[in-house]
């Protein structure tokens, strides 16, 4: 099977500035995958046309599909984080997804280390840079695929600010090698090959060799998209030709034996 990830940038085309599913279901399809991680999703957000992108992606691709918010309301300006263990109650939210043509099974959100709970800017003000305390969510599922066996897949989206991505990354992959033997993890890590390294070091976790430059994807100059496993090895690593995200997408094949 092949599993990609693929951070969407809320569906927007960075070649024309306009939201376009229709060209993310198109780039995903294109992947031929079994399962795709996908981050920066939109549901019912005004900037995005008020859709839930990812509901929107698995009917065009009659896929299912799994949706945990990172954040409740504008990710930029006013939010709530959504606390572990508590109920998603819907309406406008920012996070990360699930998509594949088989079922997901078993699927569940973890809350990473180092968000705040809430973000509240007056008119005109945004965040200030080098400043990240959105919180950051993973999401866990069971794959069965066709010809047997299960693997166990996390997506996430991690900070960009390095101490505190290794911090999530970690605390991500000890919660999926909990779920099962065989697991991969995949996702916009925010780290370039060699912190992302050193971060596996001592996790029995493998990552893929390095399949290329993903970011930003009209010129690509570091890898910040990944795929890790445990207990399978990733081969055949691919970067996706260039779609409308700013980051391009990467898949590997997963080899159970």
């Amino acid at each position: 099977m092949r599993i990609a990830t693929w951070n969407l940038l809320h569906c927007r085309d960075v070649r024309t500035g306009r939201v376009d599913l229709g060209a993310v279901a198109d780039g995903i399809a294109a992947l031929d995958a079994d399962a795709v991680a996908v981050q920066e999703v939109d549901r019912e957000l005004p900037r995005s046309g008020g859709l839930d992108q990812l509901s929107v992606l698995a009917d065009k691709l009659g896929w299912h599909g799994a949706f945990a918010p990172a954040l409740l309301g504008e990710p930029v300006r006013s939010w709530d984080a959504l606390p572990q263990g508590v109920p998603d109650p819907g309406g406008p939210a920012y996070g990360i997804g699930l998509l594949s043509p088989h079922p997901l099974h078993d699927v569940r959100r973890l809350v990473l280390p180092g968000g705040a709970t809430r973000r509240r800017l007056p008119e005109g003000f945004d965040h200030p840079p080098a400043w990240d305390r959105e919180p950051r969510v993973a999401l866990r599922a069971r794959l069965r695929p066709p010809g047997g066996g299960e693997i166990v897949l996390t997506g996430t989206h991690l900070t960009y600010v390095t101490w505190r991505a290794v911090h999530q990354l970690r605390r991500a992959l000890s919660w999926t090698a909990l779920a099962g033997p065989t697991a991969v993890l995949a996702g916009d890590l925010n780290l370039p090959h060699r912190a992302l390294g050193a971060a596996l070091r001592g996790t029995g976790w493998a990552r893929t060799a390095p399949a290329g430059p993903t970011y930003p994807a009209w010129r690509p100059r570091m890898q910040l998209d990944h795929l890790l496993a445990r207990g399978a090895r990733l081969e055949d690593v691919q970067v996706a030709r260039r779609g409308p995200s700013d980051h391009l997408a990467v898949n590997a094949r997963v080899n159970m034996a």
